[in-house]
């Protein structure tokens, strides 16, 4: 169908776009984690950074030992750019902590093999706080400082989030129901003066093993179901959902829209579940 051929050409467009020509703008642009990333952080938070008052000022390996022979001060970056080409944003961490940064630390591993090949220290480019790079800049020694608000805040957080995430676990149903009403017809009159109205009934069975159920009408007096092409139970495979075509017949008389409830039961453990509905009369 057309609409079929256009989500398949939208989908294929936008993969190619996005994927094979964007790649980067999406991930500073579009994508939400660099802001998520710049308000959970400040000045004590571990970033990747470079260490500017080691790196600086850069010069090649043959330029920097001729200024050191000189009394020149000569920095340990060599501006390779071995950084910047394993950057997957295509940034330079030497301009400072970017937006686009993802602190995924290919930048520190390739300045690292650099620096070994050298033979100049490692960790030129490494995990470090924005603080301490500003104390190292005024002489002053390095400081570590974990428990602040912030971390003791996101803490909590993380363990409310965790307990509320493990309690809705523990407490889950293992049993589901819902309803859909048929929507043409709404009803049907039957020749005896009683009404007709049919529904998709889908029975959930969240437990590894295959369960059977009994499915009951509740908030309609004198009605009954009937259950299309199934015995009394209704089997529903471990781990899987099953639909069932369900027809409610109300007695002669019944007119207007009228809430029902179809409840659904485990004999076996006694567990239920209630799905609401309407039943729908001339």
């Amino acid at each position: 169908p057309p609409v079929a051929g256009f989500a398949i050409l939208t989908l294929t467009a936008t993969t190619y776009l996005l994927a094979g020509h964007l790649r980067e703008q999406v991930c500073t642009y579009m994508c939400p984690w660099p802001r998520i990333q710049g308000a959970l952080t400040d000045a004590h938070s571990l970033n990747i950074l470079y260490r500017v008052e080691r790196g600086e000022p850069r010069a090649s390996v043959k330029t920097a030992a001729a200024l050191r022979a000189a009394g020149r001060p000569a920095g340990d970056c060599v501006d390779c750019y071995a950084c910047v080409t394993a950057c997957p944003a295509g940034i330079d961490i030497r301009d400072g902590l970017q937006l686009a940064c993802i602190q995924c630390g290919l930048c520190a591993d390739a300045c690292d093999a650099v620096m070994a090949r050298l033979g100049r220290p490692t960790g030129l480019i490494a995990y470090d706080t924005e603080a301490n790079g500003r104390r190292r800049a005024a002489g002053l020694p390095p400081v570590q400082r974990i428990l602040r608000p912030r971390t003791v805040a996101y803490g909590l957080l993380v363990v409310g989030i965790g307990g509320f995430m493990l309690a809705s676990l523990a407490t889950r149903s293992f049993t589901g129901i819902s309803v859909l009403h048929d929507r043409n017809p709404l009803f049907v009159v039957l020749s005896e003066g009683g009404v007709r109205n049919g529904y998709a009934v889908r029975v959930i069975n969240k437990r590894p093993v295959e369960r059977r159920f009994v499915l009951g009408l509740e908030g309609l007096p004198g009605a009954r179901l009937e259950v299309v092409g199934a015995a009394d139970d209704l089997v529903v495979p471990a781990d899987t959902t099953r639909e069932y075509r369900v027809l409610v017949f109300a007695p002669p008389g019944r007119a207007g829209s009228a809430p029902l409830a179809f409840r659904v039961t485990d004999p076996a453990s006694g567990e239920t579940a209630l799905a609401q509905d309407h039943f729908k009369a001339p």
